[in-house]
């Protein structure tokens, strides 16, 4: 959950959902160490309350000077000349998206939409992005959908901006080559290259710039908040010592597989603007939106970056206050919003089941390698196919990412399953592999797999892994106040 997430790591990571649909989450470039996190990754992929009409003519005033957008379009007429061969070049590029608009539509592209401590968001800006979301969560882009989603895509990418100058504030840099690692990742993971992959993006009118942008702010910001705040956390043994009981107390109950979307209320003034906020996603979900990309795009969560999948936990960890809502839930439901102390859920039941009991039980993440293992080189390539996959696992997080980006049945998180239950052979390689290390690929029963082992019962509990979530929890709600206070302190000239 929001406070209850479990990885140190974010990052940018699109999910394959269907031919060409992409969910840019926080993966392999760890946003910043919190509990189980988009863009990047969310994918810090900070959705914020989206924006009251009331606000949409008004300037939200800060301590520092504030300059208008009149001010900043007064500074861009002065630098037309230099400005004119730049000018010149983006038309090029936005011939195809301004095909059929009016030449007013057309000027109209470089119209502010908003103004962040004098950083100009365009209607352009804002365009791309809804349609990149749009594209993510598998939705036909319509003047409906893009009216739903405006309002949170341009909190969004003020959030956005805030970051970057935050970290350019304290001399960090995201360099060129970072960014364009994590795309080509994205592009991978997405089985394209990256020629394919932009051309895709301009089939669908999303200029590849957009999905940059998205990526260079959240590697900003994570890299902010690994300054900033993970020094100063400390987990003491008392907190430890909390979750423990807790875990003791809830043996014998029951566990359930469940994913969240979280909007944080951080005022009061804000209740009603985030309760529309979750009914709109609440609506695209209706509509056959992308829970899992609607998270990566949206949720203040850390789960963010895994598609807002919290995974296995015993309901007795769950919030108080979301209890009777998820024991209610049928397996495959969606529900929501719901109130929580914080903010509000979306949540979503994959699946519930009794948690074992005994003295022996392993919660097991499985990976099953695609492919024709028939003949000598079908099998060579098969298991060179396991070998890479096993190369990019160092921990449950990253298996599960991998589990679901290979997209073969039956991979992914298992939950607690009673050693005794297990074949001779898994039953010796469970007990054997170290906590959250990759096996070799084994054979089992004709059919190649990887098994990473993350969390054992009935011997001594983890400490060491309690005191990594907790950390993880402390610093995400530690740099969700820190942008809380950037907002505050920003001054934003709001012209949608």
């Amino acid at each position: 959950m929001a406070d209850n997430a479990g990885s140190v790591d974010r990052f940018i990571a699109p999910r394959r959902r269907g031919p060409g649909v992409i969910a840019p989450t926080l993966a392999r470039h760890a946003l910043f160490p919190a509990a189980r996190n988009l863009i990047v990754a969310r994918e810090s992929a900070s959705a914020a309350p989206p924006i009251s009409a009331a606000e949409t003519n008004n300037v939200i005033t800060g301590p520092r000077l504030r300059r208008t957008v009149r001010a900043a379009a007064a500074a861009a007429a002065t630098a037309a000349p230099i400005a004119a061969p730049i000018a010149l070049a983006l038309g090029v590029l936005l011939a195809g998206w301004q095909a059929g608009r009016s030449s007013a539509q057309a000027q109209d592209t470089l119209r502010a939409v908003a103004v962040v401590n004098d950083e100009v968001i365009s209607i352009l800006d804002l365009d791309m992005r809804t349609k990149l979301v749009a594209l993510s969560a598998g939705l036909e882009v319509t003047p409906e959908v893009q009216a739903r989603l405006q309002q949170q895509v341009l909190r969004r990418l003020i959030d956005e901006r805030l970051q970057l100058q935050e970290a350019k504030r304290l001399d960090i840099e995201v360099s060129d080559q970072e960014v364009a690692d994590t795309v080509a990742e994205i592009a991978e993971n997405n089985k394209m290259s990256i020629p394919q992959f932009e051309n895709m993006l301009k089939s669908r009118q999303i200029l590849p710039s957009t999905l940059n942008d998205q990526v260079k702010a959240e590697l900003a910001w994570r890299k902010v908040v690994g300054v900033r705040l993970v020094p100063n956390i400390i987990i003491g043994d008392e907190q430890i010592d909390e979750v423990v009981a807790r875990i003791e107390a809830g043996r014998g109950g029951s566990q359930v597989n469940l994913s969240e979307i979280y909007l944080e209320v951080d005022s009061a003034e804000a209740e009603d603007e985030v309760r529309t906020a979750a009914q709109n996603l609440m609506e695209e979900l209706r509509a056959g939106g992308d829970f899992a990309a609607l998270a990566g795009q949206f949720s203040q969560s850390a789960t963010a970056a895994q598609g807002g999948n919290i995974g296995w936990i015993e309901e007795a960890q769950l919030p108080e206050e979301l209890l009777p809502s998820v024991r209610q839930m049928r397996p495959g439901e969606v529900r929501g919003p719901v109130r929580g102390l914080t903010g509000y859920y979306i949540l979503h039941l994959r699946d519930r089941k009794p948690i074992s009991g005994g003295a022996d039980a392993v919660r097991l993440t499985q990976i099953f390698i695609d492919g024709p293992a028939n003949g000598q080189d079908g099998a060579a390539a098969q298991m060179a196919a396991a070998e890479s996959l096993r190369a990019q696992i160092d921990s449950c997080e990253s298996a599960n990412r991998v589990a679901e980006a290979s997209g073969a049945p039956g991979s992914g998180d298992l939950g607690m399953l009673q050693v005794a239950d297990l074949s001779p052979q898994l039953k010796g390689l469970v007990l054997s592999l170290p906590l959250e290390q990759p096996s070799d690929p084994v054979n089992i029963a004709g059919n190649l797999v990887i098994l990473v082992v993350c969390e054992r019962e009935g011997g001594e509990i983890d400490r060491e892994r309690i005191q990594r979530n907790l950390m993880a929890q402390r610093v995400e709600i530690q740099a969700r106040r820190y942008l809380r206070d950037l907002r505050r302190e920003a001054n934003v000239d709001l012209r949608l």
